[in-house]
């Protein structure tokens, strides 16, 4: 089952005021649940598509927070006035710290701003800030917190920043940060906190070691597939990273992109010729030309993807696959075909429930889907628009979604 428990609207002022005229609303565009499911975190975004009518992308947006039980207790709101708004949010596996990134100004030209992103995080008892920082070029695009929520990790552009605090302090600035190859738009962090894996749009995957939140020289890898398969020869490109997912309980992670999912170690990327351990790239018989999420079980024995497709009449639908890996090889254990195509995939850590959320264009209905370890549909709720995050607490007794009708979800299993 997917039970509904309750549902929040985000935003405490319209997007659209006179002389305005639209329909369109602020966009949840990322959520988070801790470990235990008893908080949960979202922001609000806005992104001008070719089917909404407000082309101005300015607002009040925010960084929302909820204990789970009695219908979503507020547990603290932050909202400020930029362009755009939050982009990506993290909790911290305890539930102590929330953290949300995103872009403050967009390089307006008339009149001149420079283009900034920010990232803001705050004690969630206390609703006190830990952070407030928007010295960046551009947006954040990714976040990630330890279990304990004493290092944060984030990404914008080609850089990776590192925040460290003690339990009892903020973050410490200015943060440290590593150069990546190219432009990324997805981190990850260990829920130890002493190492962290990003990949970017050259193909370059990265794990960094931290200690005492300051990164040591990272270990690198260039993943290049072949233009066209089908074609001996073919040359080959870089594969551009959309989605980068750590092991909770092991050194292994997951980076999908292109047409291919790897699953890599820390002691693979160490290693004399660094690389994966194991490698899927069977999406392009089937017409798959994106992998847009993944993420991996705990002991890191599977691995799920949702892939961005259409059917023979070339209609957009989707995939959600699962993939064991078996020598150097991950193996497709089932594919499962969605209606939309889909946007992030989550595991809870008894790797029993697996969850996808689909939906595209915007103002098209989209759905939550949880499905069981071998791919039975256990629940679906469908939804009046296009939706991002869905992700499962680890002790899978609760899952948080966000949709672009500016709806925070909160199901139970």
């Amino acid at each position: 089952m997917l039970t509904l428990q309750w549902t929040k609207n985000l935003s405490a002022l319209p997007l659209c005021k006179p002389p305005d005229s639209c329909v369109d609303t602020y966009m949840v565009n990322a959520a988070a649940v801790s470990d235990d499911g008893s908080r949960v975190v979202g922001g609000t975004y806005y992104q001008h598509y070719e089917n909404t009518s407000r082309v101005k992308v300015s607002g009040r947006f925010g960084i929302y927070c909820f204990d789970t039980a009695g219908g979503g207790t507020p547990l603290f709101a932050h909202e400020y006035d930029g362009d755009k708004g939050v982009y990506a949010v993290a909790i911290s596996g305890d539930g102590t710290v929330a953290a949300g990134g995103g872009l403050l100004t967009k390089g307006s030209a008339n009149p001149f701003k420079p283009k900034h992103g920010l990232l803001r995080a705050f004690d969630v008892a206390t609703q006190q800030p830990l952070l407030d920082s928007s010295g960046f070029t551009d947006r954040v695009n990714s976040v990630a917190l330890s279990r304990n929520g004493t290092v944060l990790v984030a990404v914008a552009e080609s850089t990776v920043y590192i925040f460290h605090r003690s339990l009892t302090t903020p973050f410490a600035t200015p943060p440290e940060s590593v150069d990546l190859a190219g432009y990324c738009e997805t981190v990850a962090i260990h829920p130890d906190g002493t190492w962290a894996a990003a990949a970017d749009q050259t193909g370059t995957v990265s794990v960094i070691p931290i200690a005492d939140g300051v990164p040591g020289t990272p270990a690198t890898w260039v993943a290049a597939e072949p233009e066209n398969p089908t074609l001996p020869g073919s040359l080959k490109m870089p594969v551009k990273f959309h989605s980068v997912a750590i092991a909770r309980g092991t050194d292994a992670f997951a980076v999908g992109g292109g047409d291919v999912v790897y699953l890599l170690t820390r002691a693979s990327m160490a290693a004399g010729t660094p690389g994966p351990v194991a490698r899927f790239s069977s999406f392009d018989s089937e017409g798959h030309h994106s992998v847009r999420w993944v993420a991996i079980a705990d002991d890191a024995s599977f691995i799920t993807a949702v892939v961005n497709d259409s059917d023979p009449a070339g209609n957009p639908k989707g995939r959600l696959v699962k993939l064991r890996p078996a020598g150097d090889t991950l193996t497709m254990s089932w594919k499962r075909v969605l209606d939309h195509p889909p946007n992030s995939t989550s595991i809870d850590s008894s790797g029993t429930l697996i969850t996808a959320a689909v939906g595209f264009p915007n103002h098209v209905q989209g759905a939550f889907y949880l499905f069981n370890q071998l791919g039975n549909k256990r629940g679906m709720h469908t939804t009046v628009d296009m939706n991002w995050p869905m992700q499962v607490s680890a002790n899978g007794k609760g899952i948080v979604a966000g949709s672009d009708d500016n709806t925070l979800w909160f199901f139970t299993p």
